[in-house]
């Protein structure tokens, strides 16, 4: 048999990491059994799907490097497969026009003996509808009238049985005819041949009611594995109440996609004691048996430490044109090559100390200010730093110096030497003066790297202030 997955979201929303690490899952999944991986857009409810959110969602798992193996298929164009089915049921007696409005057909919130109470049928269930009634209707599926259960083995979480009276008869179309999730899903991952179905454990309600359709048409159902769910740093599921929850604001943020690919696949997942690892690995690891079947809870600063380790395994240049591209698309900045060069000197300064490319453009955005460039940081502002500044600056002016970072550190260190002066004295108010910060990489490194004519300009600047 050939492995099959599928990751199918609705575009609804941001793609959530959560939705993110679902598709994951299904991607290694399938490559490590050498099957295939296949993406469907879930937008059957037309009122609330958003073209422009399924473009962003295929974007993002684009982004991620999970690749799909067939074109994607956008449910919507499958309705009237769905409309036969509907009918199909209908017809063998499975499903019935139910004519309750929502007040009137609702679950019971008692419990009896810490059961929850039986769901109310609808009474519509038995009845024969002879003509057409004026009255808008929903297709609800005839669920079994019994206390029977249904059974089935989760590939997580073992085998597991649930008590059909807990289910509603529930609906399978709406009342402007297209189709639920539920009879869609159903649908789709038959006609797609779908062979697992790896989702969260939030979907095992779901996943009874498919089982209910897939008895009542007599298809093989696929094989289902409900992954824990993510939680927050205080147990509850995460959510877009804690800030950062979806993809995109962790692309906002700078995180490197093969960082947060690694990041998501120890979401729950092992092997061994690997923490850091590529795509391939992932790949050539992965087995559903190391899903643990406790929620993983997501941690940021585990995300950032696993995304500075990836920062610093690669090569200067292609860091330098993640950042040029990350640049341009989130901060809406295009460099001159001046400045692409000067980006390129900083970067050996930065790439270890740095979690992000946001960190990275944050360390060295003092390399594209304007000639307005002026600091109004209060430590340079304080009388002593002023004349420390400007002493320096008019030694510094008037040396005849050869341009670099060593000869620029020994002139630092002699003069700081000649006026008793430790090289943080100097070393603080220059610093802010050239870069706007009071923390950065070594000030002569800095200094070589804008150049003279930059350097002066910009202490020039800040004396004018301090005169004034």
């Amino acid at each position: 048999m050939e492995i099959r997955t599928r990751f199918a979201p609705s575009p609804t929303g941001d793609l959530h990491i959560g939705g993110a690490r679902t598709a994951l899952f299904n991607y290694l999944f399938a490559k490590s059994m050498k099957g295939k991986f296949l993406l469907r857009i879930e937008d059957t409810d037309l009122k609330r799907s958003d073209s422009t959110l399924s473009e962003k969602i295929v974007n993002d798992i684009s982004w991620l490097n999970i690749k799909w193996d067939e074109e994607i298929v956008f449910q919507r164009k499958n309705l009237n497969k769905h409309k036969q089915i509907i009918d199909l049921l209908l017809e063998k007696g499975f499903a019935f026009r139910c004519y309750l409005n929502k007040q009137d057909f609702k679950k019971s919130d008692i419990d009896t003996n810490g059961k929850p109470e039986p769901v109310l049928r609808s009474p519509w269930r038995e009845r024969i509808v002879k003509e057409e009634r004026s009255k808008q209707y929903v297709i609800r599926f005839k669920v079994p009238n019994n206390s029977s259960k249904i059974s089935f083995v989760d590939k997580i979480r073992g085998e597991l049985s649930w008590d059909l009276s807990t289910i509603e008869d529930f609906v399978i179309a709406r009342s402007d005819g297209s189709s639920t999730y539920n009879l869609a899903v159903v649908v789709d991952d038959h006609n797609m041949q779908i062979s697992h179905v790896i989702r969260g454990e939030d979907h095992l309600t779901n996943t009874v009611k498919q089982l209910l359709v897939y008895q009542a048409l007599d298809w093989k159902p696929p094989v289902f594995a409900h992954i824990p769910l993510i939680h927050n740093d205080r147990g509850e599921k995460l959510s877009k109440r804690d800030g950062k929850s979806n993809l995109l604001d962790f692309k906002q943020e700078g995180i490197l996609p093969e960082a947060m690919l690694n990041y998501l696949a120890r979401l729950g997942w092992g092997y061994r004691d690997k923490e850091f690892f590529n795509l391939d690995q992932a790949i050539s690891w992965f087995t559903l048996e190391g899903i643990g079947k406790s929620p993983s809870r997501f941690d940021i600063k585990k995300l950032l430490n696993i995304s500075k380790k990836h920062i610093a395994s690669k090569p200067e240049n292609e860091i330098h044109k993640s950042l040029l591209k990350y640049i341009k698309i989130y901060k809406n900045l295009k460099l001159s090559e001046s400045y692409s060069n000067d980006l390129r000197r900083f970067l050996p300064l930065v790439i270890g100390r740095c979690s992000s490319l946001g960190e990275i453009f944050k360390a060295c955005s003092f390399l594209f200010e304007g000639n307005e460039f002026e600091n109004k940081e209060p430590i340079l502002l304080e009388h002593e730093n002023k004349k420390k500044l400007y002493d320096f600056t008019t030694a510094i002016k008037s040396a005849n110096l050869t341009w670099d970072h060593e000869n620029l550190n020994n002139f630092i260190s002699d003069y700081c030497q000649e006026n008793n002066f430790k090289y943080r004295d100097i070393g603080v108010p220059l610093r802010i003066a050239i870069t706007g910060s009071t923390s950065s990489p070594s000030i002569a490194h800095i200094m070589e790297i804008l150049g003279k004519k930059k350097t002066l300009h910009r202490l020039n600047i800040n004396v004018d202030s301090i005169k004034n």
